[in-house]
């Protein structure tokens, strides 16, 4: 693990130096200007809709979410202070989108207009109060870029190798190393084209990342429902002796490294964006950037060593439905943000649920494409799970009444 945090801190100094002289808009654009011309821009719109012109307001207000909030760098800097906050502006745009394209009543329009506009300033409030101008400052948020964006992928990646380490198969962690490795070098070559090709992609980028979530909530429910269905001790145990070197073997290895190069890289594009823009910003204050990412990496370390230490102690039982549960929350939280990304790519249509709150947190966004995507991945699963448990029951019942 050391030589992969290794390789990650060489990748981000190299990548970093190359890309000196191809900064972004970022640290030139007054943000309360480009709030400013959002707002106008769209007080211009609603003033000419009149409920049969939706498409043509839902493509003004998609240029503005592209050209501006994206395109002039507040969605990047709103992303490396808060991703949270940047996904509930996000799906107040998709909801506003969506609208138009129904030819909705104006009065809900307005509505959601009104309280867009009213966190588009709390977002450029939130920018100033956190402008990297003092040495302090640039260190904290390097610090915690790093330490937030790779903290997530830490997670998944520490319970693929705790699980590997806990069933005697540690031989296989060249392969969650293999995928964090090709996910860093990817990584690197996306940002590398975001900044240099397609200034951030527009429309491209939403739906690559996306289509990135949405294969990783794949992947992630396959590795949990594998774990939860091992998470019997004895079950366990036979499992271990006879067949976990045949399971592995037979594309579950696969399927782990896969989900470590997933893990790996849906942060690892952005985070490398998120520096280039700081380093960019706080141009005085490189010292305190390379400082602040070094001790994320050491936060991370100790972080990781705690947890692998801590599993060994964790009974086997709890360990496998612990991290199944986990990584299943991983795969719900995926499907509500791919759905949120290809929506305001355009791939998928946007119904909104008025009255309905974002709850980033769980990736859940008030849309009805979206909801009904995470309810067709839960409601399958918790069949799934009842029909685990009663079988477990009926197979005790049928030992009871035999004996």
């Amino acid at each position: 693990m050391f030589r992969a945090y290794l390789l990650i801190i060489l990748l981000f100094i190299g990548f970093t130096d190359a890309m000196a002289d191809n900064k972004p808009a970022l640290p030139n654009t007054d943000f309360n200007k480009v709030v400013q011309e959002i707002q106008q821009s769209g007080d211009n719109l609603l003033s000419q809709y009149n409920g049969k012109n939706g498409i043509d307001i839902m493509n003004g207000f998609s240029k503005l979410y592209f050209d501006h909030y994206e395109g002039d760098g507040m969605e990047l800097a709103v992303m490396a202070i808060a991703p949270q906050i940047n996904s509930q502006t996000e799906s107040l745009f998709t909801q506003l989108i969506g609208q138009s394209a129904q030819n909705a009543p104006l009065a809900d329009l307005q509505k959601t207009w009104s309280t867009l506009k009213i966190k588009l300033v709390d977002d450029t409030d939130l920018l100033q109060s956190n402008a990297a101008d003092s040495f302090g400052e640039v260190l904290f948020q390097s610090f915690i870029i790093l330490l937030r964006e790779g903290f997530e992928a830490m997670l998944v990646i520490t319970a693929l190798l705790a699980y590997l380490r806990r069933s005697n198969n540690s031989d296989k962690n060249p392969v969650i190393y293999s995928g964090i490795g090709l996910a860093l070098a990817a990584s690197v070559i996306t940002a590398y084209l975001f900044i240099t090709l397609f200034h951030q992609a527009g429309a491209n980028r939403e739906a690559m990342e996306g289509i990135t979530m949405l294969v990783a909530s794949a992947v992630l429910f396959y590795v949990s429902y594998w774990l939860f269905s091992k998470r019997e001790s004895d079950r366990w145990q036979a499992y271990i002796k006879g067949k976990m070197n045949k399971a592995l073997s037979n594309g579950s290895a696969f399927a782990l490294g896969l989900a470590a190069f997933l893990a790996v890289y849906r942060e690892g594009a952005e985070t490398i964006l998120f520096y280039q823009a700081l380093s960019a910003d706080a141009h005085n204050f490189q010292l305190a950037l390379w400082i602040g990412i070094a001790a994320a990496f050491a936060a991370l370390f100790l972080l990781y060593w705690i947890m692998q230490k801590a599993s060994l102690h964790i009974p086997y039982s709890l360990f496998f439905t612990v991290t199944a549960i986990f990584l299943f929350y991983m795969a719900f939280y995926f499907i509500g943000g791919s759905m949120l990304e290809l929506q305001e790519a355009g791939w998928i249509a946007i119904t909104p649920i008025l009255w309905m709150p974002p709850l980033s947190w769980f990736g859940v966004y008030p849309t009805w494409e979206s909801i009904g995507a995470q309810l067709f991945f839960l409601i399958p699963s918790m069949g799934m799970l009842i029909w685990v448990y009663s079988k477990k029951s009926s197979k005790k019942i049928s030992e009871l009444t035999s004996s």
